[in-house]
């Protein structure tokens, strides 16, 4: 599977958790795993896209720069909103603020950087091994699971600051 590809795919995955945590009842055992199954998939999907999308696309620089951006843009989001219990009134604001800002970067990501812009030279076999290595990552980071804790323990650390 080309690199394209994978993170199509992995924009509809996110997206579809985005939009089951939000059909799942505030403050629900259900919306808590949902949400905790989307943070692991979203720092998934910003690590293979750093470590190894990003740098494939290292001609892009402009490009790049803007998406370490909207990236920094959720994280900060993705704070404000783990800080915010379920239970509290303006948390279901704070959550449809963040999926808004994480479905428009993955809007801005798939119309500006897929397929690469012309200054990117990749070939076809190129993509299919980038594609290859980012979805054995994906499953390694999935299978992992030290990766999980970690990434619920970070969140846990921003909700306690």
């Amino acid at each position: 599977m080309n690199a394209y590809d994978v993170l199509k795919e992995h924009h509809i995955v996110i997206k579809g958790l985005g939009r089951k945590v939000s059909e799942a009842p505030v403050n629900s055992e259900e919306r808590h795993a949902l949400f905790d199954e989307m943070l692991i998939e979203l720092d998934i999907h910003f690590r293979i896209e750093d470590d190894l999308y990003y740098p494939a696309l290292k001609d892009a620089t402009k490009l790049i720069a803007v998406a370490h951006a909207e990236h920094r843009q959720v994280v900060d989001q993705l704070s404000v909103l783990l800080k915010t219990p379920q239970s509290a009134p303006g948390y279901e604001d704070e959550w449809n603020s963040f999926k808004t800002v994480l479905e428009a970067h993955a809007d801005e990501e798939e119309r500006d950087m897929i397929p690469a812009p012309p200054e990117v030279k990749i070939t076809d076999a190129e993509l299919e091994e980038l594609g290859n290595k980012m979805a054995v990552k994906m499953e390694q980071y999935r299978g992992s699971a030290l990766y999980k804790m970690r990434t619920k323990g970070r969140a846990a650390l921003v909700r306690s600051l």
